[in-house]
């Protein structure tokens, strides 16, 4: 009987002691580098105690919860590899395309990384449940922040055109997240016609022809960080192109147009989008 009773309280010992190892296991926080705006925002809203280094950016600035965090990069500088080292981070996120060189190089030192493109709403939910699963969090939390990006419409809108960039003139297709978002909000795309022909997958260079012969109902002309934005203006060597009269000026945001930015400014974007 008292082997018996060994045995019980042995077993009990033991299972108490892999109870509390798997809470411990449950509790433990992970510590995260992000090396783009948007997985920053993302896991400052997610599991902000997880995220130990960001990139220097003005948008993330406007974020308190970001006070703190040790900035790994600034500006057009590439991400400085010792930094991200001294956070002895347990996964680093960057942008497939921008950052391939600083990853392939934390991966030769057995660093963790992921590699995410967002150029649609569905690579961000893919993004935002691969996060949320990975942190034990609710995608939920995200997921309400951006309700203006499932408020489609279900008729058509109309063709159009984005200008990215009015010297030379570059257009996003919808292999990119401006273009991926016009196809979503039932906006004609005239730049899908046409294959990518710069080194920016997704965007192509638009001949002022093409314009004259499309003649899109709508025209949206981009303001970058630190430019007035304002809705009358046209730029001047876009004067003689839009002679119809008939065709509507938008004026976007880079940040949730362009670049998808923060979850704010993607909601931002599909809410001006929605309103047209």
């Amino acid at each position: 009987m008292k082997i018996k009773n060994l045995f019980i309280t042995i077993f009990v010992f033991f299972s108490l002691v892999k109870i509390h190892s798997a809470k411990a296991e449950d509790n433990l926080i992970l510590r995260i580098v992000s090396l783009n705006t948007l997985s920053a925002d993302i896991l400052s809203k997610l599991d902000n105690k997880s995220l130990v280094g960001i990139p220097g950016s003005s948008l993330l600035k406007k974020n308190v919860e970001l006070e703190n965090k040790v900035v790994v990069s600034s500006g057009r500088m590439p991400p400085s590899i010792e930094k991200i080292i001294e956070l002895k981070p347990d996964l680093v996120i960057g942008s497939k395309g921008f950052h391939d060189k600083v990853l392939s190089k934390l991966n030769q030192l057995n660093i963790k990384t992921l590699e995410t493109e967002t150029k649609s709403i569905k690579n961000l939910e893919t993004f935002i449940e691969k996060l949320s699963k990975t942190l034990n969090k609710d995608k939920n939390i995200l997921l309400s922040k951006i309700k203006n990006c499932y408020e489609v419409p279900k008729e058509r809108k109309g063709s159009a055109v984005v200008l990215a960039s009015t010297k030379p003139l570059l257009s996003p297709n919808s292999q990119s997240w401006a273009g991926s978002l016009l196809d979503r909000f039932k906006f004609n795309n005239i730049s899908n016609d046409f294959k990518s022909n710069t080194e920016f997958r997704g965007y192509i260079n638009l001949s002022p022809e093409i314009l004259l012969k499309k003649k899109p109902s709508n025209l949206f002309v981009i303001t970058y960080p630190g430019m007035p934005q304002d809705n009358s203006a046209i730029p001047k060597n876009l004067e003689k192109i839009i002679i119809n009269g008939k065709t509507k000026i938008h004026t976007f945001n880079y940040y949730g147009f362009i670049n998808p930015g923060s979850l704010e400014t993607i909601n931002e974007a599909c809410g001006k989008l929605a309103s047209i």
